[in-house]
């Protein structure tokens, strides 16, 4: 049986070039744009876009202004009320010291007293000749002791007490203050 033959192939043709019309296409002929009603109404658009546009820029730049000044005073008052808080820390500091100071004066006053009251005590002890003279002195200078350090005591307590309220006093005041700025 003879074997069937197979088609030939065509030759290959040579490829046609291909032409691309890229020019737009108007949808109204150059003669007639002039007088179409397309164009204003596109103009009109194109404007109320435009000024849309610029409305939210002005709007924009107010509320960045408005924010940055905000921003401005915030920030001023926060530097007050810093300083103000640095300055009152350093008069609470300064009230503190001077207190300080102040108790250790009455201190080694009374200490001083004290110490004075003593010899003054064993001076007159060395110079009794009988013994209820001994009890008398002695119970005169326990009175006295109490007398003295109650006084002393006192005085501590008090002076603890100023130093405490001037202490305080300027860091009260400038938060006061602090509050009375922020209402």
């Amino acid at each position: 049986m003879p074997t069937p033959r197979k088609p030939q192939k065509a030759a290959p043709r040579a490829a046609e070039p291909v032409t691309i019309d890229d020019t737009p296409a108007l949808p109204v002929p150059v003669a007639d744009l002039a007088e179409s009603t397309a164009l204003p109404a596109l103009n009109e658009t194109l404007e109320a876009s435009l000024n849309k546009v610029v409305d939210l820029q002005e709007q924009f730049r107010q509320v960045t202004e408005e924010s940055l000044e905000k921003s401005k005073r915030v920030y001023a008052h926060s530097r007050e009320v810093a300083e103000d808080a640095t300055a009152s820390i350093g008069a609470s500091f300064k009230a503190v010291t001077q207190g300080v100071t102040d108790l250790n004066v009455k201190t080694v006053e009374a200490l001083q007293a004290s110490a004075d009251a003593q010899f003054a005590f064993v001076k007159a002890l060395l110079a009794t000749k009988s013994l209820s003279e001994i009890i008398a002195l002695q119970g005169e200078h326990l009175r006295q002791q109490f007398e003295t350090l109650n006084a002393a005591a006192k005085d501590v307590s008090n002076l603890i007490h100023k130093v405490s309220t001037e202490s305080v006093e300027p860091i009260k005041s400038a938060i006061s203050k602090s509050l009375k700025i922020a209402a």
